[in-house]
Order: structure tokens, then C-alpha cells, then sequence
């Protein structure tokens, strides 16, 4: 990623647009994955894109995977039909278990119905969660952490070190430090967006290398192809098969 230049990333849009033909969400999900583990390899360990849903949408997988996760948090009564759920549905990364969503032990359904829980989960949640609530993205340095807005279509969550970064109420951004000292993850990216019916995606990228934030801006208009190919699934809300 830190060798990409402008005209190359241009290039891995022009991919995406013609490969991007899906009849359901999930599937076009994992497609961008796929493309962009593929072009990215080099510097990928691990690439997740993840789409907040009404829990009413959900597949019964999903739905069974959230409940349990409200069972063991303590929260199961707050869950209703529109309660926002940070859904796993592209993933791609080194190990064989990683391209294929449903093998997520953690992050398949993640239930956003407390916000003293949404501090305890991974950076994609609290990601996901500060768009769909309306918090304005005013550029942030915390030490080594950027959140920077991209005029109104795309939102960045820089982490130049996944060892160290942690937001601003002392929380570690990704939690699962053995994951990062095994997989030797350096630079976290997060690439994110808002439909037009508030839904959001963020595509996560764990890196092997340190990548300067000016090389990861250049990457920010990926997510917003993905959004123009998957309108009209998610005004639908054909989001799985």
C-alpha cells in the first residue's frame, strides 16, 4: 500500500466497478473483499468490511450470533427490530478460516445497543457507531491516532501502530494484542461511509507494514465505489441471499 500512487489506486477502482455485480449485499461485500486482498497482498494480513443493519434484516445465522453475544453482555431486553448491527459480511486475510465470514468468532453480529458496551468492542464498531450517531468528523490527533473527514462521502481511521494506539478514554483500539503480535500487524486503516439510509459500511484494513497517512488518503475514494455499486441492495435491503 505504501508504494500505491494516485493513478494505481484509480486503477483498482476501475477493477472494482466492472467486477462489482452482485443480487445481494453479502455477496458484493465479499467480492470487494476478495479484489482488494488480491491487489493488495503484499501489505495485507488481514481485510474485513462490515455493514450496519436493522436486526430485523438480518440473516437467522446473524440473528442467532447477536442474541448470543446480548445473552453473555447482559443486554438481550434491549434488543428490538431496529437495533443497529455491525454485520460482518466481506472477509479476506492469510489464513484460510479468515476468507470466510461465518467462521468469525467475535465480529459476525455485533449488536449496537449500549454504548458502555460499543467502548469495550473492537475499532470497527466504534468506528460504525460515531458515524451512524452524527458526530462531526473534525480531524483528531490523539498521539498516533488521525480520525479525519473527507469532505461528506468518506471518513478515515488512521492507527499508524497497532501495538500501541488507543482512543481518547483510554480503550486499546484493537484489543486483541496476541493477534497482532502473531500476525505482525503494524498500520490499521479504516475506510468508511454512510448510505443514504444511514446505513454504514467500513471496509478494515490490518497491514504488516507502516504506512504514512498521506499514502493512506490516497485509498479513501475506494470505499465510495463500493458504496455507488451496492445503492440500490441496501435502499432494497437485499442484504443477503
Amino acid at each position: 500500500m505504501s508504494t500505491y500512487s494516485l493513478g494505481d489506486v484509480m486503477k483498482l477502482r476501475t477493477r472494482l466497478d466492472e467486477e462489482l455485480q452482485s443480487t445481494c449485499l453479502a455477496d458484493a461485500a465479499q467480492m470487494f473483499t476478495d479484489v482488494l486482498y488480491a491487489e493488495l497482498q503484499e501489505s495485507a494480513v488481514l481485510f474485513r468490511l462490515f455493514v450496519t443493519v436493522p436486526f430485523a434484516s438480518l440473516g437467522e445465522h446473524e440473528k442467532g450470533f447477536a442474541t448470543a453475544l446480548a445473552d453473555v453482555r447482559g443486554f438481550r431486553k434491549e434488543l428490538s427490530d431496529e437495533t443497529e448491527v455491525v454485520c460482518l459480511l466481506g472477509s479476506a486475510g492469510r489464513r484460510a478460516q479468515w476468507n470466510e465470514r461465518h467462521q468469525s468468532q467475535k465480529h459476525l453480529a455485533i449488536p449496537l445497543a449500549q454504548a458502555s458496551f460499543i467502548q469495550t468492542i473492537p475499532v470497527v464498531a466504534r468506528l460504525m457507531s460515531d458515524m451512524d450517531t452524527g458526530i462531526d468528523w473534525l480531524d483528531k490527533q490523539k498521539g498516533r491516532i488521525l480520525v479525519k473527514s473527507f469532505g461528506t462521502m468518506a471518513r478515515l481511521l488512521y492507527v499508524e501502530d497497532a501495538s500501541t494506539g488507543k482512543t481518547s478514554d483510554g480503550f486499546q483500539l484493537i484489543p486483541d494484542q496476541d493477534f497482532v503480535k502473531e500476525n505482525g500487524v503494524k498500520t490499521v486503516v479504516g475506510l468508511g461511509g454512510a448510505y443514504l439510509n444511514r446505513s454504514v459500511v467500513t471496509v478494515l484494513l490490518f497491514t504488516n507494514e507502516t504506512i504514512p497517512r498521506q499514502k493512506v488518503e490516497k485509498f479513501m475514494p475506494v470505499i465510495n465505489t463500493f458504496k455507488v455499486a451496492t445503492m440500490k441492495l441496501v435502499a432494497e435491503q437485499r442484504i443477503f441471499e
